[in-house]
């Protein structure tokens, strides 16, 4: 145990999360609690401090020790940060909905708070100073008026070991006294590691003994064995076993090609499900198959607000099935010691894999531990994560440590896409834009309405509203992709608002601002306007500019596009943004996950689209699904606007949310072509 431990208790199960603007929230609403620790004190001075989040790209690792790092008045290399071993770390929902720096990074800095405040308190007692006099300094507590007195955290605790509980209120640092949070960090703390080659990944974990599985997965979506034969796999140089359990199929050996070959020459009679819908009868299967409608926004009465419109505006917008195509395809890694499992797989939700595995194995929770190791991208599709299980299960076969993992092929087909969706928006407004009515029906294909409900809602403010959101059937697997279903939500509407603005000719900025009285949409919304030099959609030399706003994860942010447009290929030659999300504890990092959540959309605006047809995905490698590119990146100005003492919230998605719409609007500057289906440049 070390010196001085920080203990309090985390949420055993789903709090309450805010879904949208029209604080929309689910999850149990009486979760239980367990002890964990946040934050040690080591015995040579050192900090450690714990969360159950998980490093997949977003810089997460820094941005937490620059907030235990400040508040505990230590140098930034004195942190240790431990992430996504549920052995070791408190218990955590996952790492999605950019809630790390929100929730944990809050909780966080207040076991800093209460470590420091206990701090000063022995040390006034071994200087025998008030403690009024007294400060914290470089992982010291020293006299203000004196700082030759002083003590060392490791001198003031000693070989005592002490655990002391999370103060409800503690004096957390002011952002007037901040040193490192809210200042420019341009080495992230894991960056040598990264780029040097020693940071370990899901696919670099390698136990001693271990087997490689080649799991033969359908030739398409719904498709059963009748019949395998493994003959000819089994007399394969290398394999040492071949399992067939239900719908597992795999071929186990000494190393990845013998277990390919294995695989290869296995003979596998399919029984194909017929009938499926193909990516071009999308739109209507969504609308003949929705369900579970949702109503997300309601006032006033929408037959009033048309009656007094002077013009009534309706189109449909759709949105195609999209890969999150990560850098890593996934893999795990399974170990039996006993009766105990130990798995590492690259998951954003490690606590909810332990969870699956015990129920599959019918085993304590305890007897489980679930390591996450670096990722290499998630985007939200590495929160299920079926390869524990697999590994899991032939690994408790074949009695050795036993290593799944997918092919680039495999991780297009098999991930989670993010779902296609239809919606159709029905406005009334009077002739100087003012909106009188919205009405909106938003169809999104997947398991859970809940996807397509982030940003269903307009923050616009008109007095007649009605939002609603359908679960529609899906031909893909499909589910949470970077912003779920804001980013298509806000595509929609923020098109539909340059509609509007182009039917009774005024400005789509000024447009806006006559229909938006919250403060921080303004705000996002002029700070984009002033940076990008905004003077309208049409520019010199064929150029055209667009602009759009939105929320998501309770950040506001706005963006604006300068595009070209040359035969059929569309140039974003540069972005401006704004983001208000509250206090922004790491600069760089935000600004980072701002620019590649803007490229990110660039991709799903002009060029990506998942193809299939009878049950076969098409595009399965990068060959045939075009992301963006270095040469596609555009030059991107961030700013941040927001105050130091609002609350963090999410830098992490906000920035895809409205790059689309902004894209559009700039491809009808330039071309007079409005795009209501993307991607663009298959419509050009």
């Amino acid at each position: 145990m070390s010196p001085l431990s920080i203990v309090g208790d985390v949420q055993v199960g789903f709090p309450a999360v805010r879904t949208g603007y029209g604080q929309q929230t689910y999850g149990n609403t009486q979760p239980q609690t367990q002890r964990a620790t946040w934050v040690r004190i080591e015995p040579d001075g050192s900090v450690t401090a714990f969360a159950g989040k998980v490093e997949y790209g977003q810089n997460i690792r820094t941005g937490l020790a620059i907030e235990v790092a400040d508040e505990l008045r230590v140098p930034l290399a004195a942190v240790t940060v431990i992430l996504g071993d549920t052995d070791r770390v408190p218990w955590d929902m996952g790492t999605f909905g950019s809630q790390s720096t929100a929730r944990v990074g809050w909780q966080l800095r207040k076991a800093c708070a209460t470590a420091r405040e206990a701090l000063l308190s022995m040390a006034a007692d071994r200087l025998d100073l008030p403690a009024a006099d007294l400060e914290a300094r470089d992982g010291r507590v020293v006299s203000k008026s004196d700082p030759s007195r002083g003590v060392g955290y490791a001198d003031l605790l000693g070989e005592q070991e002490l655990e002391i509980e999370i103060a409800e209120r503690p004096t957390v640092t002011p952002p007037s006294e901040f040193t490192q949070m809210g200042r420019q960090h341009l080495i992230r703390v894991d960056g040598i590691d990264r780029v040097t080659g020693r940071a370990v990944y899901s696919q670099d974990v390698l136990p001693e003994g271990v087997l490689y599985a080649a799991v033969i997965r359908p030739p398409a979506y719904g498709a059963r064995a009748r019949s395998v034969d493994f003959a000819a796999a089994e007399r394969m140089p290398g394999v040492v076993r071949v399992v067939h359990e239900g719908s597992l199929i795999a071929v186990l050996a000494e190393d990845d090609e013998a277990a390919a070959l294995g695989a290869r020459v296995a003979t596998i009679d399919w029984e194909l499900t017929p009938g499926q819908p193909g990516r071009f009868e999308m739109p209507s299967h969504l609308v003949e198959s929705g369900t579970e409608p949702f109503t997300m926004q309601e006032r006033g009465d929408l037959g009033e607000g048309f009656r007094g419109a002077a013009h009534v505006l309706e189109s449909s917008y759709y949105i195609p099935y999209i890969a999150p195509a990560p850098m890593e395809p996934r893999a795990a890694v399974a170990l039996w010691e006993g009766d105990h499992l130990t798995v590492w797989a690259g998951t954003q939700r490690p606590f909810g894999i332990r969870q699956e595995l015990s129920a599959a194995f019918d085993m304590p929770e305890e007897r489980v531990r679930v390591i996450a190791p670096e990722i290499g991208g998630g985007f939200g599709a590495k929160s299920p994560y079926g390869l524990a299980t697999e590994a899991a299960r032939l690994a408790k076969v074949a009695g050795r440590p036993v290593r799944v993992a997918y092919s680039r092929a495999d991780e297009m087909a098999w991930s989670n896409f993010r779902p296609a969706a239809l919606v159709k928006i029905r406005s009334g407004f009077g002739a100087d834009g003012r909106l009188t009515a919205w009405d909106s029906v938003a169809y999104h294909s997947g398991e859970r309405v809940m996807i397509g409900r982030r940003g269903a809602d307009t923050p616009y403010d008109a007095p007649h509203v009605l939002s609603v959101v359908y679960r529609s059937d899906s031909p893909l697997p499909s589910g949470s992709y970077r912003s779920l279903g804001a980013a298509v939500n806000h595509f929609a509407r923020e098109v539909h608002m340059d509609e509007i603005a182009e039917a009774i000719g005024v400005d789509p900025v000024e447009l806006r601002l006559r229909n938006l009285s919250e403060p921080r949409f303004r705000r996002v919304l002029e700070a984009t306007a002033e940076a990008f030099g905004w003077t309208g959609p049409r520019l010199a030399n064929g150029h055209g500019a667009g602009i759009a706003l939105g929320i998501d994860v309770g950040s506001y942010v706005a963006t604006a596009a300068e595009v070209s447009v040359q035969e059929k290929e569309v140039r974003v030659h540069r972005v401006s943004a704004a983001l208000d999300c509250g206090l922004v504890v790491n600069p760089e990092g935000a600004a980072n996950q701002m620019e590649g959540s803007i490229v990110m959309g660039l991709g799903g605006a002009l060029f990506e689209a998942a193809d299939f047809q009878d049950g076969r995905l098409l595009t399965t490698t990068f060959a045939r699904y075009r992301v963006p590119r270095i040469v596609d990146a555009p030059k991107i100005d961030v700013r941040f606007v927001g105050d130091d003492d609002a609350p963090s919230t999410g830098a992490g998605e906000p920035g895809i949310v409205p790059i689309a719409a902004a894209i559009s609007g700039a491809v009808f500057g330039a071309t007079g072509q409005r795009h209501r289906e993307l991607p663009i440049q298959r419509y050009l």
